[in-house]
């Protein structure tokens, strides 16, 4: 955009999804959803819609936002002919539609405070292996007079009751996965 010109406005939702290349049903979703930071009616800056949609609708918006984020450093594509103040102001935008999806990744469970997430594993250690270590004194009557190979089996019995226990419910991680 030259400096001096205006930007696209779209003044109805017909004309704005055609500008971004959607549906006009798809452009409707856009506007009722909680996070959409412009105004319910027209007329819509069509280059803005287009930055959210990208940054917020994208799979991944933190790479979105590095690319915007590097574009507007360099003054390349759509920030070439912004002013700072207007590049601030989109920035801005971008980084509120981010922090909003992050809320509702929170919200939602899909994303927690790995320290959170930490302390509970640390927790669930340290029970499996005390409750391992009270194996032997908890044990140790029931086993005299056992052979070798029926100590070994109460004794597997007993700490697989355990791991059982404590891992009800749960998945393996996937093959050659790591989740940490």
């Amino acid at each position: 955009m030259a400096r001096g010109r205006r930007p696209i406005q779209a003044k109805s939702i017909r004309s704005l999804a055609k500008h971004v290349g959607r549906a006009p049903n798809t452009v409707r979703k856009w506007i009722d959803r909680d996070d959409w930071p412009f105004s319910l009616s027209p007329p819509w800056e069509v280059r803005r819609v287009k930055a959210w949609a990208e940054i917020h609708l994208s799979p991944d918006p933190a790479a979105a936002y590095r690319r915007k984020a590097k574009a507007a450093e360099a003054g390349r594509g759509e920030f070439r002919d912004m002013g700072p103040l207007t590049k601030a102001r989109l920035q801005a935008i971008i980084e509120r539609a981010l922090l909003i999806r992050q809320r509702r990744l929170i919200e939602a469970g899909k994303m927690h405070d790995t320290a959170e997430c930490e302390r509970r594993r640390l927790q669930q250690i340290m029970e499996v292996r005390n409750r391992l270590m009270e194996l032997p004194r908890s044990m140790s009557a029931g086993l005299s007079g056992l052979p070798p190979e029926g100590i070994e089996a109460a004794l597997t019995k007993a700490m697989l009751a355990i791991i059982e226990e404590f891992s009800a419910g749960a998945e393996p991680p996937p093959a050659g996965g790591d989740d940490g």
